[in-house]
C-alpha cells in the first residue's frame, strides 16, 4: 500500500470499529537479496509505518512482519560472493532498527517475523546426477586413421604428440591448437578429407590432455587463458529444465562438485550438458567461475555430480520438457551417530503418465500401437509378441537414460 492507502485503510478500520483486529504489517520486498543496503532501508521504512500507526491509536498492533528476501550464498567461489551480508549481521540490523524506531518514537517494540523461504529451503535439496559420456572420449589413439602419407601439419600434430614432455607441453599444446585452427580451414576448402579432420580432432585432444596431465600441478596464467578452448563437455543425466529450470530461466547457477575421487585434484575445465535435445540446456565453462572435473573413463567407472542448494523451488517450477519427469526422490534421515537411513522413495513418472499429465489419450495410443502390431503382414507372431513386449517395458519406464551399473543390475 501508498501512505495515502495506509492511511484510508487505517480510517477504514477506526470507522468500523475493527482497528483492534490490526495487530501485524507486513511488506515484502523481494528474493535473493545480496545486498544489504535496500533490505535496511525498507526496515527503515516499515518501521517507522508500524511506529506511527501504534501512535495513532492501533494498540492492537504488536508484530511486523518482513517478509522474505534473506539470500542464499549460492557462489562456490570465495572471490565472487553473491551476498555481501552474514546472517548475524541481518539479524543484528533487523532487531536494532525495529528497536531504535520504537524506542525513539516511544512506542512498544514489536514481535518480528520473517519468511525467509529461500534461505530455509534451499538446502534441503541435492541433485544427484551421473555422468553418461565425456565427449573427448572417442579421442583415442585407437581411432587414429593416419596414411602412409599424411598432410604436413597432420604429420606434425601427430610428432608433437610423441614428443610432449612437461618442460614442451605450453609450447606444443599451443602449437597443437594453431594447427587446429588451419587444419579446419583447409577442410572446409576441400584440400584435406574427412579421415585426416577426424586424425587432426584425435591428435589435438590427446595432446590437451596429455599436456593438461602434465602441468597439472603449476597454477598456468597460460593455461588458465585456454580454458575456453580446451575444456571437456560432461554428458550428465538429467534435465536442466526439470532439474534446475532457475539456471535456464534465471541464469542462476547452483554449486556442483563430484561426489566421487574426492581425494584427487580435479584438473578438466568442464562444461555440463543434459540430455534433452535443446542447446540451452548446457551449463558453460566460465573461466572467472571455473568448474573443474576429473578425467574419467565412463565404460569402466560410474561418476556422479551433486547440484546443491536446488530445495527452492526447483522441483515445483521444473517442466516437463522433452517428457523428463522429476527424477527418483529419497529423503536421506541420519541419527544422532551419523548413520543414515533412505526412505520415501519417490520414482519418476514413466512415460506414459508424463503422456497423460500432458493429456494426450494414452488408451488410444496404447489400442492404436497394438493393433498396428497384431494386424502388421510384415511380423511373424513371435516377432508381435517380442515386440509389444518391449514396447510395453519402454513405456512404463522414465526418459532418463540408464547408467552402468542399473543396467548390470539387469542382467
Amino acid at each position: 500500500l501508498t501512505s495515502t492507502e495506509l492511511l484510508e485503510a487505517y480510517e477504514m478500520l477506526k470507522k468500523h470499529a475493527l482497528l483492534d483486529h490490526l495487530w501485524m504489517i507486513h511488506f515484502h520486498i523481494g528474493s535473493q537479496m545480496g545486498d544489504i543496503a535496500p533490505l535496511k532501508k525498507a526496515l527503515r521504512e516499515a518501521g517507522n509505518i508500524y511506529a506511527e500507526l501504534k501512535k495513532r491509536g492501533a494498540d492492537s498492533l504488536g508484530a511486523i512482519n518482513i517478509g522474505g528476501g534473506l539470500a542464499v550464498e549460492y557462489s562456490q567461489h570465495m572471490h565472487n560472493q553473491e551476498r555481501n551480508y552474514s546472517l548475524r549481521e541481518f539479524a543484528n540490523d533487523v532487531v536494532f532498527l525495529m528497536q531504535d524506531i520504537s524506542k525513539r518514537k516511544g512506542v512498544s517494540e514489536p514481535d518480528i517475523f520473517t519468511e525467509s523461504g529461500r534461505y530455509i529451503a534451499a538446502s534441503h535439496s541435492v541433485l544427484v546426477a551421473p555422468v553418461l559420456e565425456l565427449f573427448s572420449q572417442e579421442y583415442t589413439k585407437k581411432g587414429l586413421r593416419l596414411k602412409k602419407v599424411n598432410p604436413p601439419l597432420i604429420q606434425e600434430l601427430y610428432d608433437l604428440y610423441n614428443a610432449l614432455s612437461r618442460e614442451r607441453a605450453r609450447e606444443y599444446m599451443h602449437d597443437a591448437l594453431d594447427h587446429m585452427e588451419s587444419l579446419l580451414t583447409l577442410f572446409d576448402l576441400g584440400y584435406i578429407d574427412l579421415e585426416d579432420r577426424s586424425n587432426t580432432e584425435i591428435l589435438v585432444n590427446l595432446i590437451i590432455k596429455k599436456s593438461i596431465a602434465l602441468l597439472k600441478d603449476k597454477d598456468s596464467d597460460e593455461l588458465k587463458k585456454l580454458q575456453d578452448r580446451i575444456q571437456e563437455k560432461y554428458l550428465v543425466n538429467f534435465s536442466a529444465f526439470q532439474s534446475l529450470p532457475d539456471f535456464w530461466g534465471l541464469a542462476q547457477h547452483f554449486p556442483i562438485m563430484p561426489l566421487d575421487r574426492l581425494d584427487t585434484k580435479p584438473t578438466n575445465p568442464a562444461s555440463i550438458w543434459d540430455i534433452t535435445c535443446d542447446s540451452d540446456g548446457e551449463i558453460g565453462f566460465n573461466r572467472d567461475l571455473p568448474l573443474y572435473l576429473h578425467d574419467i573413463d565412463v565404460d569402466t567407472e560410474e561418476y556422479f555430480l551433486a547440484f546443491f542448494l536446488t530445495g527452492a523451488y526447483q522441483e515445483v517450477l521444473g517442466m516437463k520438457h522433452n517428457l523428463f519427469t522429476h527424477p527418483t526422490e529419497v529423503v536421506i534421515n541420519f541419527d544422532e551417530e551419523g548413520k543414515y537411513t533412505v526412505d520415501n522413495l519417490i520414482e519418476a513418472q514413466n512415460i506414459m503418465d508424463i503422456l497423460d499429465d500432458l493429456d494426450y489419450d494414452t488408451y488410444l495410443m496404447d489400442k492404436t500401437l497394438k493393433y498396428n502390431i497384431e494386424e502388421s503382414e510384415y511380423l511373424g507372431h513371435e516377432e508381435k509378441r517380442e515386440l509389444l513386449g518391449k514396447l510395453y517395458l519402454y513405456l512404463s519406464e522414465n526418459s532418463y537414460l540408464k547408467t552402468i551399473q542399473a543396467i548390470d543390475e539387469e542382467r
